[in-house]
């Protein structure tokens, strides 16, 4: 069945057609729950033909959904509607990049950051297990607050595995990025199809056009297998030596050939794009990548209130380190409490659904609307039901708030978190094992304050531990937009100013401040240097302002010391693969 502008899809209200490619429609909807605009991108229903699409598309959804960088467009939810699935994405106001090109040829520094940020995310997804597959300037989004972001991950493994015919033509429909592996379709695809991909967009990018091109998409898949690369300098003279060795090996048709990894490809043409630029000054800066003054200051405004980092589409999405995970708290934050109450009973009267930021899976929508109509999931009845009969018991209301952050329900889930928090006052034991509890899930905000509330009334671990796990949930929690309203703003907990200092850096690092995220950590080194936390910072900042021999040299560093402690280290474990 078509979607219909002007029809509900689920919650979502179908705005306008946005585009059509080879697998999917893509719609720009409003989500009325949450007062916002989504991108809802419908795959031909032809795929539900396949015995078990649905199941595979949910499966690697949930993967998708996982990751959680400021330069990747996330996946909100899915399911599907009249037999035709579809996912429910941030919606981007802006443009390809493919429709950027169309205006006119990058400079080299344009070109520069966009490899830098796409490689980033890239290298990120690939850490996480999860690759693109399908690198290409139509999936890049460039928006109006100057963002560039990677879209569409997973979108060709969702589809891939179908055996209808459609999505073979559908696969072969864009063959100029495809690498030759995935061209002889070959399995146990690995991070070098990516490498591989994301070279023939710089090639374009550099050169000014594709190196394959012929009448049909076979004699470009052809080429990619068997044809030697034209040289870019023989194409584009201005490319220099160094640039051409970078593009040669990420094309390389082997796949041994090619760079090991994304991080080492970045770090080969970062140093070549040096050369390259300084060859070619007189291009300058990128203005079409950029806005205004007035609109960024207000776009920077709106970012800060909202997320505290780049926008992805003029709305929010939390930037956290890898191990910090919360899903569904960013919407219901940016509302007034008693707005929120107002507008659940309007959503109660109408039965719909309420999915968060996070992943949503049919099951999960059609427990929601049960919820909604008054039948609600069955272990959160279950949980009701035992703390009516024990209402003072706190980790029947702490499982109950977990219950509801898995219904994303977050307004009820901090409610029960508060209960249970009021329930164990005075109860040290009881708080502390809440907070390990909460960090066992990622919710580093709530772990952090169960951990300074014990420190505030006694601790009965030793001072020196406790303040271990204070630090740890801080530097996490740091990355959580809620941290701000939780513990910076709530009287009950005290932070160190130096440890509520480097939070500030962080969400300086975060929305872009990156000179101020420097002043703070600098002067946090000078005067707490026993504050290790503060290096992983500082490496970051390094990182931003593509200090990538000090970045890494600063890792090194760190990781030798021999009074690191074991969290820091983890943490510090996290970043090596980016240098």
């Amino acid at each position: 069945m078509p979607f219909i502008i002007g029809e509900n899809v689920g919650p979502y209200r179908l705005v306008e057609k946005l585009g059509k490619g080879g697998m999917a429609t893509v719609f720009k909807a409003y989500h009325p729950s949450l007062d916002r605009y989504v991108a809802i991108k419908a795959l031909h229903p032809a795929f539900m033909e396949h015995p078990g699409f649905l199941d595979r598309f949910e499966r690697e959804a949930k993967v998708v959904a996982k990751l959680e960088h400021p330069n990747i467009v996330p996946i909100y939810d899915f399911s599907e509607h009249e037999g035709r699935p579809y996912l429910v994405l941030k919606y981007v106001r802006g443009e390809t990049l493919k429709a950027r090109l169309e205006k006119s040829k990058l400079t080299y520094k344009e070109s520069r950051r966009i490899f830098r940020v796409i490689s980033s995310a890239l290298a990120y997804a690939h850490k996480q297990g999860v690759l693109h597959r399908d690198v290409k300037p139509s999936n890049v989004l460039l928006d109006k607050a100057g963002g560039i972001y990677l879209a569409d991950f997973g979108l060709a493994r969702i589809t891939e595995t179908s055996q209808t015919t459609l999505s073979g033509q559908m696969m072969m429909g864009t063959p100029h990025y495809i690498s030759p592996e995935q061209a002889k379709g070959l399995g146990n695809l690995d991070s070098g199809t990516d490498i591989y991909s994301l070279g023939i967009m710089m090639y374009e990018l550099l050169v000014g056009q594709v190196p394959f091109q012929a009448d049909t998409p076979f004699s470009v898949i052809h080429d990619h297998i068997y044809s030697p690369l034209p040289l870019p300098h023989d194409v584009n003279p201005d490319i220099t030596e160094e640039m051409q060795r970078a593009l040669l090996k990420a094309l390389a048709k082997k796949r041994e050939d090619r760079y090991t990894n994304i991080s080492e490809m970045m770090a080969a043409f970062l140093k070549a794009f040096e050369d390259l630029i300084q060859e070619h000054p007189s291009e300058g800066e990128a203005p079409t990548l950029t806005l205004d003054a007035d609109q960024r200051r207000a776009d920077s405004i709106q970012r800060a209130q909202e997320a505290g980092e780049e926008q992805l589409t003029g709305e929010s999405a939390p930037v956290k380190k890898t191990k910090s995970r919360i899903p569904g708290w960013i919407a219901w934050l940016l509302i007034p409490a008693f707005i929120l109450l107002c507008l659940a009973s309007a959503v109660v009267r109408n039965a719909r659904a309420v999915p968060g930021p996070d992943l949503i899976t049919a099951a999960t929508l059609t427990r929601e609307a049960n919820f909604l109509n008054g039948t609600e999931d069955g272990e959160i009845l279950a949980l009701n039901q035992q703390i009516r009969e024990d209402p003072q018991d706190p980790y029947l209301h702490y499982q109950l708030g977990v219950a509801y952050m898995n219904a994303n329900r977050p307004q009820l889930a901090r409610e029960a978190f508060q209960k249970a928090y009021q329930l164990a006052e005075g109860n040290p034991e009881t708080i502390l094992e809440l907070g390990q509890l909460l960090s066992e899930i990622d919710l580093w905000t709530y772990t952090a304050y169960s951990y300074l509330r014990v420190e505030q009334i006694g601790s009965p671990i030793p001072a020196e531990e406790l303040q271990m796990r204070i630090r740890e949930a801080l530097f996490y929690a740091a990355y959580e937009f809620i941290s701000v309203e939780v513990l910076s703003e709530n009287p009950d907990v005290v932070i160190e100013p130096a440890l509520e200092q480097l939070m500030k850096a962080r969400r300086a690092l975060q929305s872009g401040k990156v000179t101020r995220a420097s002043e703070i950590v600098d002067r946090i080194l000078a005067e707490r240097p026993d504050l290790l936390e503060a290096y992983l910072i500082k490496i970051d900042i390094l990182y931003a302002q593509e200090r990538y021999e000090e970045a890494a040299s600063l890792l090194v560093e760190l990781q030798g010391r021999e009074d690191l402690p074991e969290w820091i280290r983890r943490a510090s474990g996290e970043e090596t693969e980016q240098y």
